[in-house]
């Protein structure tokens, strides 16, 4: 299969907000305000106290919570529908149109979709994965995590990359892994984000 760069870069957000949400569902219900305090904070929100976090996840009518941004997830499957298998596409969207307001069953849907997504082309897995991965080192520095671990883990996923053609991407990977900072990370993704726009 040749994937047109358009559809793989609605599977990489795909995968960017699957991660997005099953990261923060597996933080909820929070209990501590100080906790929930850093943790808003971290995701650049203006709230202080656990319980307001807690509710401000499930309220439909926050741009940022998780069942807002499962519906940037489906945007993102609705673009894909000529490409997934009639199946996968109806049951993706079966799924996130039903979400309820309840952080398990969030993730439970989450993990239902990324299940799906995996028995779909390989390219289409390869850049599901690929946005994940992405998703996984921005929470790292987010939470400011140690990212060493977890740039060895997407490497292999990289190189796949550029065996596809997608050697651009390997200068600024190569400074990212040497100096793992924010900045570094920003440049590779705007790079990566960039070939996205390369005519097929």
């Amino acid at each position: 299969m040749v994937l047109l760069r358009s559809n793989a870069q609605h599977i990489y957000w795909l995968g960017r907000y699957l991660f997005r949400v099953d990261h923060v569902v597996r933080q909820l219900p929070l209990a501590n305000d100080q906790q929930a305090a850093a943790f808003a904070q971290a995701l650049y929100l203006q709230i202080d106290d656990a319980e307001s976090l807690n509710q401000f996840m499930l309220d439909r009518k926050q741009p940022y919570s998780l069942l807002s941004q499962l519906e940037i997830a489906r945007d993102n499957i609705q673009e894909l529908r000529g490409l997934l298998s009639a199946q996968a596409y109806a049951e993706l969207n079966h799924l996130i149109k039903n979400a309820p307001s309840d952080a398990l069953a969030i993730g439970d849907i989450v993990k239902q979709c990324c299940a799906i997504l995996e028995t779909e082309q390989e390219e289409i897995c390869l850049f599901l994965h690929i946005g994940q991965n992405v998703e996984r080192i921005d929470t790292y520095f987010r939470f400011q995590h140690n990212i060493n671990h977890v740039l060895n883990t997407v490497e292999p996923i990289i190189e796949r990359l550029f065996h596809l053609g997608w050697d651009d991407l390997k200068p600024s990977w190569e400074i990212l892994k040497d100096q793992p900072y924010l900045n570094q990370f920003y440049a590779f993704t705007y790079t990566l984000e960039n070939q996205f726009e390369v005519s097929s």
